[in-house]
């Protein structure tokens, strides 16, 4: 039987990753975690001010390359522009993560076409999209690769104000494991992380502004606390290594006992 090894930590050297939504919170955090591995990243998002100041820590505090795109993954030529500028200026895309999503409290009886629309196209056919835009590249090369899809526990269960969300979100876990049956043979292979609340600037601030009871959250989560953004990264991470090779299709959990 084979020994277990501890994660390379030289693995990611070199390797190009692209990170959705990667300019602030979980998405930040996950270009910084690959780019201290050594990784090129490239960091996509809405803002090109916000993704152009990750890329300048990047570079500042790792001395790895790095590339800001202004991308809305909403729109299916941004979807397929990104992997292009990401093979244009590197070469290649190695660990594709799909961060971005969007969220806004709609109670279902005011839920219109619009809102539903935005959900749908960023939270899922985001995903999607960019993930066909990475697949299609590597299987006409010859590449392999890889795909987190960031989904959340609200995929799972409701909440008041969050019902298109949470759809969007079960939907997300569905096309995970349906892109892992269809591409894990190519070569690509596809997982998910589902967060509870993470500490992010907009969990905060509605702990400080009391929109988030802060005290009762503690107490109905068996950790005590909420995930920092550096645990999510760890396990995206982890799901783009080697270590988890065998993990196919799967959506794991990261919340604390948040979800029990």
């Amino acid at each position: 039987m084979p020994a277990l090894d501890q994660t390379d930590p030289s693995e990611f050297h070199g390797k190009v990753v692209v990170v959705t939504g990667g300019s602030a919170g979980i998405g930040r955090a996950i270009a910084l975690a690959f780019a201290g591995r050594g990784a090129k990243v490239v960091v996509a998002g809405r803002n090109l001010e916000a993704a152009s100041h990750v890329v300048a820590d990047i570079e500042r505090d790792f001395g790895k390359e790095a590339l800001a795109v202004r991308t809305d993954v909403s729109l299916v030529a941004d979807c397929n522009g990104l992997i292009e500028a990401a093979v244009g200026r590197f070469g290649a895309v190695d660990i594709l993560v799909n961060n971005a999503a969007y969220f806004a409290l709609v109670p279902l009886l005011d839920a219109g076409a619009a809102d539903a629309s935005q959900f749908l196209s960023t939270n899922l056919c985001g995903p999607l999209f960019c993930g066909q835009a990475l697949a299609r590249w590597a299987t006409t090369n010859n590449r392999t690769g890889v795909i987190v899809n960031v989904s959340s526990i609200s995929g799972a269960r409701p909440a008041f104000g969050c019902g298109l969300y949470s759809a969007t979100k079960a939907a997300l876990n569905s096309l995970t494991k349906s892109m892992a049956f269809e591409w894990t043979p190519k070569g690509i292979r596809v997982n998910g992380v589902a967060p509870g609340h993470v500490n992010t600037d907009g969990v905060l601030a509605d702990f400080e502004s009391g929109r988030l009871d802060h005290d009762a959250m503690m107490r109905a989560i068996p950790a005590r606390r909420i995930a920092d953004v550096t645990d999510i990264a760890n396990l995206v991470l982890f799901l783009s290594s080697e270590q988890s090779r065998h993990i196919v299709g799967a959506t794991l959990t990261i919340d604390g006992g948040e979800s029990l």
